[in-house]
């Protein structure tokens, strides 16, 4: 498991001995055979990670200081016990500011350091924000999401062959898993010089094909839906059974900032083979809304079993945003579980 020891090798000492017919000496071939435990691993992904001005103000330490690590502290022994931990970025970066919060997003790069910290491995930067600051903040979020380590999908500005909108394979546990990100579209027009990974199932079937022979599981990042809307639309079901029979196997989404149900797939002998959550909900924002303070973290684990087989485990559990008064500034905190 994550940050714990890796898998460990098995060295097997075969010997084979032939004893001479006339009680001579015996011959010994010695042969080393290198046995591996069975592939596991757990993944983790969490909803949108928003970054209202409130939030801002309530990291700052002092002049061009900011500290967010505080605000993931109640995930952070889950994420340390995963292998990888995905979520949705959905502000821009920048180094300097001016800082702004809803509607056009500029945080701190420093949180994109906080969430690695906290065990954040990659992030999809395609929602309906990624655009807020143009050209510039595309640039400047890649930039911080390189400078902190974390990997990143769904923008690039080709010009200066920064970014990605190409799916990701990242190898997990042994596992080589492919994420790709979609978006329903930005807040306005899409900048020249700029490409967002939009929902065009054209491409989509284009990046399926692309990576379906080559990897273990294909995990779809999706940005879709109806805000504050808590069950599925059937663009939405429509969509993922698309991308079901398309060769996706996990449907990851965002963007209702309410939690939408999931839904595990079966193949025909009743084992799961994937699933697809509809709307994991807010991981940490300022919003006010009715259900807007929680989200899901959901699990997916991965059990080699037998040769091409897994044990595909799905489940999630709740994370609730904490907003409250301590020494004159509102304290914002993440804990498992309800409030």
């Amino acid at each position: 498991m994550k940050k714990l020891a890796k898998e460990l090798a098995l060295l097997a000492l075969v010997v084979a001995c032939s004893c001479a017919p006339s009680g001579g000496e015996e011959s010994v071939a010695a042969e080393e055979v290198v046995a591996t435990e069975p592939r596991e691993a757990h993944l983790l992904f969490v909803g949108d990670v928003m970054a209202h001005y409130p939030q801002v103000e309530s990291a700052q330490l002092g002049y061009e200081k900011y500290d967010f690590a505080p605000q993931f502290d109640g995930v952070r022994g889950l994420f340390a016990e995963a292998d990888y931990v995905v979520g949705n970025l959905e502000t821009t970066l920048s180094p300097r500011p001016p800082y702004s919060g809803y509607p056009a997003f500029c945080t701190p790069e420093s949180l994109a350091k906080d969430m690695r910290e906290a065990g954040f491995d990659a992030v999809t930067m395609t929602n309906n924000h990624t655009t807020d600051k143009g050209v510039g903040g595309v640039l400047a979020t890649i930039a911080g999401l390189d400078n902190s380590g974390i990997r990143h999908l769904g923008a690039r500005v080709p010009r200066y062959n920064q970014g990605r909108t190409e799916p990701l394979v990242v190898e997990v546990e042994g596992y080589r898993l492919a994420l790709l990100a979609y978006t329903y579209g930005a807040n306005g027009p899409v900048p020249k010089g700029v490409e967002l990974s939009v929902i065009d199932t054209a491409v989509m079937r284009r990046h399926i094909d692309l990576v379906r022979d080559k990897v273990d599981y294909v995990f779809a990042l999706v940005h879709w839906g109806v805000e504050y809307q808590r069950r599925p639309n059937a663009a939405q079901r429509r969509l993922a059974e698309w991308m079901r029979q398309a060769g996706v196997d996990f449907v990851m989404g965002s963007h209702p900032h309410v939690v939408q149900p999931y839904e595990e797939w079966r193949d025909s002998e009743g084992r799961v083979e994937g699933g697809v959550f509809y709307s994991m909900g807010n991981f940490i924002s300022n919003q006010n809304y009715k259900f807007t303070d929680f989200g899901l973290v959901a699990h997916i684990h991965l059990k080699e079993v037998a040769p091409e087989q897994d044990e595909i485990t799905i489940w999630a559990d709740t994370v609730h945003r904490l907003r409250y008064a301590e020494r004159g500034r509102t304290v914002y905190r993440t804990k498992l579980g309800n409030k």
